[in-house]
């Protein structure tokens, strides 16, 4: 994060309607998967201690998450505001955070065409692939009837939620959702009553009339904010974006909107046949800039929204687009779309300073580190823990990478919530390994009162993070989380001893009261005929080849690392299908490599362990320039020819390359934590030396476990 930027504009406070808002900074809607449901008709303990922390760390206002006004078995009761039921539950969110001073509204929506099956607002939306909607259904048409019947539903919803004691509602019109259908041309071509495509006044019927119905019901001061779509752009069928909405008709709808009452506007985009990605815009440079997600790169200024900033990945990236809807309006204006304050910050100060937006909306960073606006605030920007763009936060189980409170805090695997506590009894610990599980440990253990010395057998922090951003790419930024927990180390005092490698002789000697061991899993090799040709190269001397001057490695250097640290010649078999195979077939494809992956395992181990949304764009990609994946295999002999396999339909040939690849999980190490056995009362092992898997689990294993020293 740039230490020039000075955020005077970002942190100063602000007015939707009468509602005053701490900073520019909003929380936006997003949802928090199981957490939402309640229990015996009171809010879980879990998302009482998420809301509460985001509304402590010093947040503008806070949105609620997406909340279900109509019954759908795929959603169940978590999102339920259709009826009374939850409005206690609610009032349970709501007082954790208006405790700390923070406004809070709620967001309503309809899924339409996403999830609720075969209704939309118009019978004539074609044969798009599932991908595009969400389900595989033909379309029927609502009738007049029955979308008087779905506004009925947002008013009714609204006035719960005003009982349960919200400071406004936020109508989501955006994506590809029920309101957004009828907004668009793409989805809204054969009505024929007031809600038809005849006029803008008609597809923003829907809205207006809802906006006006809850002013009635709830009174003309309660704020209504609306979110929707500043523009479309069809990114399935590249250059045939002539039914998608323009920036004309959007600027239309926002002054329709304001006319009706709306208090402030929230503008995202839809990408049709990528729904992620009209709020997640970094996904479109996953795993190269410009990917559709369809194995297809996409020409920015041609192919997608006119005014997308893609000079940081994404990241700001609707600003232009949102101050062309603001230019219409007089009521505030603000954006989504990875509006982190760490990866744009003069971009996104200089918006506010320059009118182009009123607010910045962001969810992932806050979800990363809920302290990021008073840290902002009190100038500790070192001290924010980094959102790595993973997308683990969106798939399902609501679960986050660099953040282990997150989906915990106040349950059982962690009843004292976000806030670390101080240990009754100080102790001297010995943390075994420098990887992201051992800087963890030391950390969480520091934070308690222990006094903890940190071990690193190689000459620098960090273990396979380095490794992994130059296999990834620069997107994730895994620099920056190695960053943050080493100078969080620093912060707090951590002896730290390079190039020393821990064994049963120090921990005699040290003689310390804990010893938490995250020393990394060891390399997979198998017996096969033909393993130790030359062509062979085993994962950890991939390893050694990659980490090999790491520290003088920039991100612009990247492009470059194939000739220095992977040295592969032009056809390459990858014997493994998990996330490890999947990732270095990416970057050797981005290099030019011809490139091949195997596994034994079944199609469903395919990028086994990689964040689904991350999958679903790299795969996709790796299929679109031209990759074999052959699942199910059985591996036979490493010749000079390459490798010979036996398919899953039982046909035996021989895959040629100049170098096979092992790429295959770790294995657990223990030998250390075996030998310490009785030499030390507490002896707890983290991370790949336990149970090899990703980073986000090793984080959440350190984080629990040192909570409990």
């Amino acid at each position: 994060m740039s230490s020039k930027v000075n955020f005077e504009k970002l942190l100063e406070p602000g007015y939707i309607g009468k509602v005053k808002t701490r900073n520019r900074m909003i929380k936006s809607g997003a949802g928090t998967g199981g957490l939402a449901a309640p229990a015996d008709k009171r809010a879980r303990p879990e998302i009482l201690n998420y809301y509460e922390a985001i509304a402590k760390g010093g947040v503008g206002m806070l949105i609620y998450e997406s909340s279900n006004i109509e019954p759908n078995a795929m959603l169940g009761s978590a999102f339920n505001i259709y009826n009374d039921d939850n409005i206690q539950a609610h009032k349970d969110i709501v007082d954790v955070i208006h405790k700390h001073g923070c406004p809070t509204f709620m967001q309503l929506y309809h899924f339409g065409p996403l999830l609720f099956g075969p209704f939309c607002v118009s019978s004539s939306k074609v044969n798009y692939p599932s991908r595009l909607d969400m389900n595989n259904m033909v379309p029927r048409e609502l009738t007049t009837d029955e979308v008087k019947a779905k506004q009925e539903m947002f008013i009714s919803a609204a006035v719960r939620i005003q009982k349960a004691g919200f400071d406004g509602v936020e109508i989501n019109a955006g994506c590809s959702h029920l309101l957004a259908a009828f907004l668009s041309r793409f989805w809204n071509k054969t009505r024929v009553d007031q809600y038809g495509p005849q006029s803008l006044e008609n597809r923003a019927r829907i809205v207006t009339e809802i906006i006006t119905g809850i002013k009635k019901r709830c009174g003309t001061d309660y704020p209504v904010s609306v979110l929707f779509n500043g523009i479309e752009a069809n990114v399935f069928e590249l250059g045939n974006s002539l039914d998608c909405l323009t920036f004309e008709e959007s600027a239309g709808f926002a002054k329709l909107f304001e006319q009706a009452g709306a208090a402030y506007l929230h503008v995202r985009t839809a990408a049709i046949g990528n729904h992620i990605g009209g709020f997640f815009p970094d996904r479109f440079f996953i795993p190269v800039s410009g990917h559709t997600g369809y194995g297809t790169v996409m020409d920015w200024k041609k192919d997608f929204f006119p005014g997308f900033v893609s000079k940081y990945d994404g990241a700001a990236g609707f600003v232009e687009i949102a101050a062309k809807i603001k230019k219409s309006v007089s009521i505030p204006v603000g954006t989504v779309g990875v509006m982190d304050p760490r990866l744009a910050p003069e971009l996104i100060e200089n918006a506010l300073r320059d009118g182009k937006i009123d607010f910045v909306l962001m969810n992932r960073p806050l979800i990363a580190d809920p302290d990021l606006p008073n840290k902002l605030a009190a100038g500790k920007r070192r001290d924010v823990r980094p959102c790595t763009r993973c997308l683990s936060c969106f798939q399902g189980a609501m679960f986050c990478r660099v953040n282990a409170a997150v989906s915990r805090a106040g349950g059982a695997t962690m009843p004292e919530g976000y806030d670390i506590q101080t240990a009754s009894t100080k102790k001297k610990v010995m943390v075994v390994g420098g990887g992201p599980a051992g800087m963890e440990a030391a950390r969480v253990a520091a934070l308690r009162g222990h006094q903890v010395t940190l071990y690193e057998k190689s000459s620098r922090l960090g273990g396979l993070l380095p490794v992994a951003e130059i296999v990834k790419g620069p997107h994730e930024q895994l620099a920056d989380f190695t960053n943050y927990l080493s100078n969080q180390i620093i912060s707090l005092g951590i002896k730290v001893k390079l190039g020393q490698e821990v064994n049963p002789s120090l921990v005699d000697k040290v003689k310390p009261d804990v010893v938490i061991i995250a020393a990394g899993g060891l390399h997979t090799t198998f017996d096969l005929p033909g393993i130790k040709n030359s062509k062979v190269i085993n994962s950890a001397s991939l390893q050694a080849l990659a980490q090999t001057g790491l520290r003088f490695v920039t991100p612009t250097a990247l492009s470059s690392l194939t000739k220095i640290y992977l040295p592969v010649g032009k056809k390459v078999v990858i014997i493994g299908g998990q996330i490890q195979g999947v990732e270095i077939a990416e970057f050797l494809v981005r290099r030019g490599r011809i490139v091949t992956i195997v596994d034994e395992g079944p199609l469903t181990n395919l990028g086994l362990n990689m964040a689904q949304n991350v999958a679903n764009m790299v795969i996709p990609y790796l299929q679109g320039k031209g990759v074999k994946i052959l699942m199910g295999v059985k591996y036979k002999e490493v010749t000079d020819k390459g490798l010979i396999i036996t398919t899953s339909y039982s046909i035996t040939k021989t895959l040629a390359a100049d170098n096979i690849i092992l790429a295959l999980p770790l294995a657990p190490n223990t030998a250390l934590t075996d030998s310490l056995k009785g030499k030390v009362n507490e002896v707890y092992a983290v991370g790949d030396c336990k149970n090899p898997k990703v980073i986000i689990d090793a984080i959440a294993d350190a984080n629990l476990t040192a909570r409990k020293i």
